[in-house]
């Protein structure tokens, strides 16, 4: 029971500061996200997927929403852009973080994918130049996500796992950084977000690195084959609660694909 003590307060003392990786590891881990979004070739960079309302781009294919069709996902390529360029970063003097994407439709874009046009080359170049730039928001996406997190549990149980799962994979017994760790919590959130906002539901059922975390199986031993597994259970979930419109179960063998790299 000490041992337990003393190891709660431990983690919890790592978890109440900043999560920090050095641009080196932020950047091994974000060209593993880079393979994982688009099999880490230039020309995925700037990308739509047939049958989706947004265009998706940068290492994390990051989600940027026409002016016609907000969506109610997280608008993550504005808060990257921002965050980047705060950070020093310089975009194409036509972009900012205000304005809706480029093309309204995949139509355009493919249009302009086809014609190689000077926003998409300009563009294309501003994200491959900026990808340790992109991995440090990633690291920051994950910050800001466990204090949501935490804010978001409905009582001191629930709290308490979330807290014990995410330092369990996050943190070597020694309490250093375990980078497969930081690369599942990374890559999970960055792929279906933290799963506390409420407009990300079907049938009042969420999908993201919480429903993960609140899932996950404490007596398995490999706490990466337990992630693994707690992943492929919630997205088999989203495949069954959402819209039969949205035909989620044509990625569920790419999503496992992934999945599969959370093993170890």
């Amino acid at each position: 029971m000490k041992k337990l003590l003393i190891a709660a307060l431990f983690f919890s003392t790592f978890l109440s500061a900043d999560i920090k990786l050095s641009n080196r590891d932020a950047l091994v881990i974000a060209n593993r996200i880079w393979i994982n979004e688009g099999a880490g070739k230039h020309k995925y960079l700037v990308w739509w997927n047939k049958g989706e309302e947004f265009a998706s781009l940068g290492v994390g294919h990051f989600i940027w929403f026409t002016k016609d069709k907000p969506m109610w996902f997280y608008h993550a390529f504005p808060n990257m852009l921002k965050f980047i360029t705060k950070r020093g970063a310089k975009p194409p003097k036509w972009l900012n973080p205000n304005m809706s994407c480029v093309w309204n439709s995949y139509a355009e874009w493919k249009r302009a994918k086809k014609l190689n046009t000077p926003k998409m080359q300009e563009l294309t170049t501003f994200l491959n130049n900026t990808k340790a730039l992109q991995a440090q928001f990633m690291v920051y996406r994950l910050n800001s996500a466990y204090k949501k997190l935490i804010n978001y549990a409905s009582n001191a149980k629930e709290r308490a796992k979330i807290k014990r799962v995410f330092s369990k994979l996050l943190y070597k017994s020694n309490g250093t950084i375990d980078p497969q760790g930081a690369y599942c919590l990374i890559d999970y959130t960055n792929f279906k977000g933290d799963g506390t906002l409420e407009t990300e539901r079907y049938q009042n059922t969420g999908w993201g690195l919480y429903q993960v975390l609140e899932h996950f199986d404490e007596t398995n031993p490999n706490k990466f084959m337990a992630f693994a597994n707690s992943t492929r259970y919630i997205l088999d979930r989203l495949i069954k609660v959402s819209p039969p419109k949205r035909n989620l179960k044509r990625f569920r063998k790419g999503w496992f694909v992934r999945t599969r790299t959370y093993q170890k």
